[in-house]
């Protein structure tokens, strides 16, 4: 009868506990039904941004998701734009890495502490409460695996110096966090000087992620060190000889991620719909599309980039100091 009774208060000091949290959520619920609607700006495809709005909608029927989609580049102008003459019109932003980060630094963010981003991984979200990650891209060394075989495959960046790689190694024309990745790995002179080696290893410099990796599988080189992993996934689907390993540990790109607008004029949808985003619920859908799910509860599309190791960057730092470190990577590699 002590156990029972013992179980019995347990139980009762945790209703008691949960109560306030359980107010809490219904009385953001009840504030939201009079906003009626929440206004998003993403970057992300309509594909997937239409599959969360309608489960969204069916857990809150009285909601309606407007969405405007457009580049980082031009959301980022439409915002600044939009505010300069005082209009205030979105409520969520779900953006690539960099322009959130602007955005941030510009002050046109609120901090939002969703319940939610606990799930998310440290690496895929800020600090402070500013913005989480939705999703996320890994860059790995791609490989042609009619040209390289077991033995040759680079282990350690270093071995991308060896004579052999010489005139074979591809890499994007804004392969610049790339660049700033080296450069936390390896301390700023040293990552410094060992892109001025690899830039004496004649690479072929090519515009376009999707680009370098069709031409890898067509042979034109042997290597690439910023593959992205769904898109080597997609090619050995399809036969081609294509595989990728991961020199970790690896930054992740910067995440597609979400926050919630300063001054956003219906908070309470907004912050239900960042709550719904970040949930196991919103982050499978984003797995249905074959995206990276943030949270560490979701299982990743390709089971094996979830267990490369991760390695945190300085965002802030790499937001404000952007143009430095694309005019460096500009000037090592000779892109003009």
């Amino acid at each position: 009868m002590r156990i029972t009774w013992l179980g019995v208060g347990w139980t009762l000091v945790s209703m008691l506990t949960m109560l306030p949290y359980a107010r809490a959520a219904e009385d953001a619920v009840g504030l939201a039904q009079k906003e009626k609607k929440v206004v998003v700006y993403h970057t992300t495809t309509n594909p997937d941004t239409l599959a969360i709005a309608a489960a969204f909608k069916k857990k809150y029927p009285f909601a309606e998701v407007e969405s405007y989609r457009g580049t980082g580049e031009k959301l980022l102008q439409k915002v600044t734009t939009e505010i300069k003459a005082g209009q205030h019109l979105a409520d969520v932003y779900m953006i690539s890495g960099l322009q959130t980060w602007i955005l941030k630094d510009l002050g046109l963010l609120n901090i939002y502490r969703s319940p939610e981003r606990e799930k998310v991984q440290p690496a895929l979200r800020d600090q402070q409460g500013y913005w989480s990650g939705v999703y996320w891209n890994l860059e790995v060394l791609g490989y042609n695996t009619k040209l390289v075989q077991e033995k040759e495959i680079p282990r350690k960046w270093e071995d991308l110096l060896l004579p052999r790689w010489k005139g074979q190694l591809a890499l994007e024309e804004d392969d610049v966090y790339w660049y700033t990745m080296m450069l936390r790995l390896m301390g700023e002179e040293k990552g410094k000087s060992y892109a001025r080696q690899l830039a004496k290893q004649q690479l072929q410099i090519r515009a376009g992620h999707s680009l370098v990796a069709q031409l890898l599988a067509a042979g034109e080189f042997h290597l690439t060190p910023t593959l992205r992993v769904q898109t080597a996934e997609d090619l050995k689907s399809r036969k081609a000889p294509v595989d990728w390993v991961a020199i970790e540990p690896l930054a992740p790109n910067p995440p597609v991620a979400i926050s919630l607008a300063k001054q956003a004029p219906r908070p309470n949808v907004a912050r239900l719909y960042i709550d719904f985003v970040l949930s196991q619920e919103g982050q499978r859908i984003m797995a249905a599309f074959k995206r990276n799910p943030t949270r560490t509860d979701v299982d990743a599309p390709v089971p094996r980039a979830s267990k490369v190791k991760l390695v945190e960057m300085d965002q802030d730092n790499l937001a404000k100091n952007y143009g430095r470190y694309q005019k460096e990577f500009r000037d090592i590699f000779d892109i003009r």
